[in-house]
């Protein structure tokens, strides 16, 4: 399968492993990957604040040729199939794509994670079930990792919200907080934490916090969990 992948704006700027690690995951995995050099901004921080942009229109022509857009967030993912555009439907969160082509279980010999399940993942994308709904859980990343994967009591938002944490940084900091204590509130080991989740500048926010708080926690990608494992498996 012939898949582009989707570099999100702040993960090229700020977290390019996180690009490299997905590329290198969907290729152990076999699929062809390709990372067009002429991709842009999905439009979304724009989009988020009320503005109009004709960003995702040339997504048409810079991802049609693919079989499949793959991308390592949710948020990016959420905007670009909210638009009517020709790749909206072809196009995937990391996780959501491994689970619908049988991807599961691929972290099954790691002890234990916490996931912080993202908004647009759980509310936009259907990843997971959000509580609102009354409805049987069900975590399409819990199945793709496969060991045990602890949750926060609460599915509630992590206050990063993008344009938000810049407009109203004290709240965000305060709903943050609360969050990390709450997914932390989950850890029954004595080793340090190690966070993921789908959404890297969810996960930035919460490291943030932690850090300024002096809270001892690891926060890694779903990639970088993923790819150590499937390499691990192949030693």
């Amino acid at each position: 399968m012939k898949i582009a992948l989707h570099v999100p704006c702040y993960i090229n700027e700020l977290f390019p492993h996180v690009a490299k690690n997905t590329t290198l995951l969907l290729r152990n995995l076999g699929y062809n990957v390709t990372i067009p050099k002429n991709q842009t901004c999905c439009g979304q921080p724009f989009i988020n604040s009320g503005f109009e942009t004709t960003l995702p229109n040339i997504y048409d022509e810079i991802f049609g040729e693919f079989e499949c857009i793959v991308s390592p967030s949710s948020s990016c993912v959420s905007t670009i199939k909210s638009q009517k555009i020709e790749i909206s439907d072809k196009t995937y969160e990391l996780t959501d794509f491994l689970y619908s082509k049988g991807h599961l279980y691929l972290a099954k010999n790691r002890k234990s994670v916490i996931l912080h399940n993202s908004c647009h993942s759980m509310r936009h994308l259907d990843v997971a079930t959000p509580s609102e709904l009354n409805i049987p859980y069900k975590n399409k990343v819990k199945e793709v990792l496969g060991c045990e994967v602890l949750e926060a009591a609460r599915d509630e938002c992590c206050g990063f919200g993008g344009v938000y944490s810049v407009k109203e940084g004290e709240m965000s900091y305060i709903i943050g907080k609360e969050k990390l204590n709450d997914l932390l509130s989950s850890w029954k080991y004595d080793f340090t934490p190690v966070i993921t989740g789908v959404d890297m500048s969810c996960l930035m926010h919460l490291k943030g916090i932690a850090e300024k708080e002096g809270i001892n926690a690891e926060f890694k990608h779903i990639s970088e969990i993923l790819l150590e494992s499937v390499e691990n498996s192949e030693k």
